[in-house]
């Protein structure tokens, strides 16, 4: 912007987003202010949301047609690759868009950014294409290597979007985003699709996620236009790199934990237990995804409403814990019986969906359902650290915990997958301390009010095995087909924990308020009355 420029965009009668910026001389700070409206605040949203659970939809239903088709081995050896790949992405993105989404003048310095995506996705593809290169020349793995090579093709197109997801979060796009990422998933699950009854087996997978990429590069440059590279000044660069660093060191955290069971079990037991367990991952990680997401949304709004309804107040922090006094409950109300119903059901579910040659991997779907559950309350701890004023707290704690996980992986993984497995859910009972003493301590909750708050779930889930189990002494389920023994098995849990809760909520109420306050805690009252 050029000294002493002055910019006023002024809110039509639609509520449109007003920006008024005074730009003066380098001795004067540039002022901004930003006001959305509601609906662009609830259509954002929205739409947002809706990408991610089309995201999960695709992902699972690609996931789903390649378990019918490949082999463990196969997709075993796939999961591999892809962590391979994963892992140089990591670096190659390097925090660009989220370098782009915080500063104030994002877009001013989108140019010069840009050339240091460009710069960091070519090295990281040379460095694939190389190890690639490697795998053939001098071990003659063939097939190791054309599928690293192909996986290489997607880190240039991954770095290069995300400086331009970046622009359009920082504009307000996010309706432009979400259509973007809607007609990538589509795209790439249509070829994954084709490319498997065509025979192409594990590149089916690559072609897949390499064509979603290109349509998301592709519909973002139309989204934001073509930015013409810049060379770098050595001062951004600097400010950049160091921005980089925290958030790269973050995601390789999320990374190991996320992938070393599948590396350790590849490494120790060979590639068939590798697709297993990675089978049995992205299962409890699907439905995990479609309770904690919404449930992370909710907690940004609802939490930062009772930060503003007290923040000139001295009761701010009462505020806010009440407000996770009632929230916690919620979420241990919706996971509890979505992840133990999946490890009650999981012989048959993965049965249905995936085939009978993946039965090892039910087990193992059992017992990290279990540590999924363990650890559902992590998924607000961003918020609430955020709105408390301690996000800086979490990367220590989330350091510690990766570290315990993936400890018991390497020690357990030569073991087998029910070690591994169980030793996951010892790792989850590590989170679940580090949680309440982090969330408690500088989150401001009461993990005991939320203990006692939400005593109405054990008893619902009492009555959901209760119920399920009644099911199985009335019908022999074994002589039904798989989908009708899921569905009478699913009907009876639902019907045996919400018929609890009814109970509860007429004779217990007192007992338990939180089934009393879900109306106050929606998002719609909050922004409405804002």
């Amino acid at each position: 912007m050029n000294n002493g420029s002055h910019t006023r965009h002024r809110a039509n009668s639609g509520g449109t987003m007003v920006v008024e910026t005074d730009g003066m001389s380098s001795g004067v700070e540039t002022k901004r202010r930003f006001r959305l409206s509601t609906p662009t605040i609830v259509g954002g949203g929205l739409w947002a949301l809706s990408a991610k659970l089309v995201s999960q939809v695709a992902q699972l239903s690609a996931f789903i047609a390649a378990a019918r088709i490949l082999t463990p081995q196969e997709f075993g050896f796939f999961a591999f690759s892809s962590a391979v790949a994963t892992f140089l992405v990591v670096f190659a993105e390097g925090g660009w868009a989220e370098f782009v989404m915080k500063s104030a003048d994002g877009e001013g310095h989108l140019d010069q950014v840009t050339t240091i995506s460009l710069v960091s996705g070519l090295l990281f593809t040379a460095l694939g294409l190389g190890a690639a290169g490697i795998l053939y020349e001098a071990f003659d793995k063939i097939l190791e290597a054309s599928l690293l090579a192909l996986f290489s093709c997607l880190i240039l197109p991954c770095a290069m979007t995300t400086v331009y997801d970046g622009a359009l979060v920082h504009r307000g796009q996010l309706q432009s985003q979400a259509i973007i990422r809607i007609t990538a998933e589509a795209a790439g699950l249509a070829l994954i699709v084709f490319g498997l009854f065509m025979g192409w087996n594990v590149f089916a997978l690559i072609a897949g996620r390499l064509a979603m990429q290109l349509v998301l590069l592709c519909g973002s440059i139309m989204a934001v236009g073509w930015v013409r590279p810049v060379g770098p000044t050595r001062m951004l660069t600097r400010e950049l790199l160091g921005f980089s660093q925290h958030v790269v060191a973050n995601r390789l955290i999320v990374f190991l934990r996320s992938y070393s069971g599948t590396l350790a079990v590849g490494g120790f037991l060979g590639l068939a237990e590798a697709g297993y367990y990675r089978a049995a991952e992205r299962i409890v990680a699907a439905l995990y995804e479609l309770v904690g997401e919404p449930a992370r949304m909710l907690a940004w709004i609802v939490l930062r409403r009772a930060r503003d309804r007290e923040n000139s107040e001295v009761g701010k922090d009462d505020a806010v814990r009440k407000a996770g006094n009632m929230l916690f409950p919620l979420l241990l109300a919706v996971a509890t019986p979505v992840l133990l119903g999946l490890a009650l059901v999981a012989d048959d579910f993965v049965d249905l969906v995936l085939g009978e040659v993946w039965a090892p991997a039910a087990t193992v779907v059992s017992i990290l359902s279990i540590k999924q559950l363990l650890m559902v309350s992590g998924c607000m701890t961003e918020p609430l650290l955020s709105i408390q004023g301690n996000i800086r707290r979490m990367a220590p704690v989330g350091l510690a915990n990766s570290l315990v996980i993936i400890g018991l992986v390497v020690a357990l993984a030569p073991f087998g997958l029910l070690p591994l497995a169980y030793g996951q859910v010892l790792a989850g009972i590590v989170v679940l301390a580090t949680l309440i003493w982090l969330q408690g301590r500088y989150g401001g909750l009461d993990w005991y009010g939320i203990a006692r708050g939400s005593g109405f779930v054990p008893l619902a889930v009492a009555g959901m095995t209760c119920t399920m189990f009644a099911l199985g002494l009335a019908i022999d389920l074994s002589t039904l087909q798989t989908w009708a023994t899921l569905v009478l098995q699913a009907a009876a849990g639902a019907t045996g924990y919400l018929l609890v809760l009814l109970l509860v909520r007429r004779f217990a109420t007192g007992m338990f308020p939180v089934l009393v306050v879900v109306a106050p805690l929606t998002p719609t009252h909050d922004i409405a009355g804002r």
